[in-house]
Order: C-alpha cells, then sequence, then structure tokens
C-alpha cells in the first residue's frame, strides 16, 4: 500500500520587501505574503494571513494528489489480502 507524506513548512522572517496585498506563488511553488511590522505583531492578522496565504496552496494540492490518484488502476479487494 501506498503512503503519503505531509509536508509543511511556515517560516516568519524579516525582509526589507514592500508589504503586499495578495499572495505571491514563487517558481519552486512556495507562497509568500509581505506584512507591515504593525500588522506582524497583530494575532489576527497574523492568522488572517496564514490562513490568506496557505488555504489556496492546500487546496491545489490536494486538488493535484485526487486528481493524480483517481488516474491510477483501483487495487483489487480480493487482491489486497493476499
Amino acid at each position: 500500500m501506498t503512503r503519503y507524506k505531509l509536508q509543511i513548512q511556515m517560516k516568519m522572517i524579516p525582509c526589507d520587501e514592500s508589504p503586499t496585498r495578495e499572495p505571491v506563488k514563487a517558481p519552486d511553488g512556495s507562497v509568500s505574503l509581505v506584512l507591515a511590522e504593525t500588522d506582524a505583531m497583530n494575532i489576527d492578522t497574523c492568522e488572517q494571513a496564514l490562513l490568506q496565504t496557505t488555504y489556496p496552496m492546500l487546496r491545489e494540492t490536494l486538488a493535484a494528489h485526487l486528481s493524480d490518484i483517481s488516474k491510477k488502476k483501483p487495487v483489487s479487494i480480493c487482491t489486497r489480502g493476499r
């Protein structure tokens, strides 16, 4: 039986970039959002920014995974126990 690892890495690091309104997807598949310092000190704003940044990526990953799975030949119930 195939197993799947879910791997998520999140970082909040200081930077000199200008704040962004929408998440930006990088070529490596990562997504980022730059917050102003005052926003980065507010737990509600940080939580909303993390959800706004990660949710579309999670949905996209899940959709791709389920699409790939649906293309595979299903394992027969009769042969699983052998």
